[in-house]
């Protein structure tokens, strides 16, 4: 192994690691708060809260806002343990910038801009959130559901033993009666996240950043393709994908409705979670579908007002 690989994966190590390690707190809070509401009572109650269909997806999209790739990686958590229903889970990884907006805030030239992209994605997360939300239940109503829908304590994608065990089970096997006990059961949960989230981390920082040349040439075509091949790169989830976007804006390569479609679709480590630990594959893929559709339909529209042409440049 050659010197330049040796520095390439101690960088992309030190980057997954640092990544990880602003996640972990995220990571406890939201197991923290599982933990403590774990009897069957207070979670039905605390999963009314946080499924309201209007507010949900308006209050994970902002959230979503925050440049840390841990709170997709938070959201899917929650919506694994059947906390959040889809739309705020979709509006919160449409709202994720990952590691574009430091980038962007660094360079005078992209500034501006800043405030534009977040306000996009914050305000398309919240209507692609609602409107997923509403057409759920709606489905819902219809004759020959209501039978589906009787035991609201299942979760939606099903929850799986790395994760710890679903939270509406755990006050069966009584042992969390104490708060050191709770406070050591979500850390070890955060912990197991933890370690998953830096291998994948990893190895997708890795790819993405040795296919970091082929991804400037697949957006380099200006025009109406451009938001759909971002919002296709836009899935592969890495922080490199993200600077990748974002550099491309800069360079004026890529034209702002562009950059709105793949960051859009860049929800950062949390589908691939969601992907690895969903029992339900049909829910994991219905997200990616309705992230990508998301993703393509806001670049479509941003050239409504910047047209396709349209760079940093000009």
């Amino acid at each position: 192994m050659d010197l330049e690989m040796v520095e390439h994966l101690r960088e992309v190590l030190n980057e997954s690691l640092g990544h990880t390690a602003l996640m972990l707190p995220v990571l406890f809070v939201v197991f923290l708060i599982i933990e403590a509401v774990s009897h069957k009572t207070a979670l039905s109650k605390v999963r009314r809260a946080f499924s309201q269909p209007f507010v949900g997806p308006v209050v994970a999209a902002i959230l979503g806002l925050i440049p840390q790739c841990g709170f997709s990686v938070a959201a899917t958590t929650l919506f694994l343990e059947g906390m959040i229903p889809i739309g705020s889970l979709i509006s919160a990884y449409i709202s994720t910038s990952d590691e574009a907006l430091p980038i962007m805030m660094a360079d005078k030239t992209t500034l501006p801009w800043v405030l534009p992209l977040m306000a996009t994605k914050l305000v398309w997360g919240a209507v692609v959130g609602i409107c997923v939300n509403a057409a759920a239940l709606i489905r819902n109503m219809r004759p020959g559901q209501a039978e589906a829908n009787s035991q609201p304590d299942q979760p939606p994608c099903g929850c799986k033993l790395s994760l710890g065990g679903c939270s509406h089970g755990s006050s069966s096997r009584g042992g969390h009666s104490g708060a050191v006990e709770i406070a050591s059961h979500a850390l070890s949960r955060a912990l197991r996240i933890g370690a998953m989230v830096f291998v994948l981390s990893a190895v997708f920082n890795f790819i993405g950043h040795a296919a970091q040349g082929r991804i400037y040439t697949a957006l380099s075509h200006p025009g109406l393709l451009q938001p759909v091949v971002a919002a296709v790169i836009g899935l592969i989830p890495s922080c490199a994908t993200s600077v990748a976007l974002a550099e491309g804006f800069r360079a004026g390569m890529l034209s702002f409705p562009a950059i709105v479609s793949g960051l859009s679709a860049n929800s950062g480590l949390g589908l691939l979670i969601l992907a690895k630990e969903s029992q339900n594959k049909s829910e994991v893929i219905k997200v990616v579908i309705l992230l990508v559709f998301a993703a393509i339909v806001a670049g479509l529209l941003g050239t409504m007002i910047f047209p396709p042409e349209y760079l940093l440049n000009n």
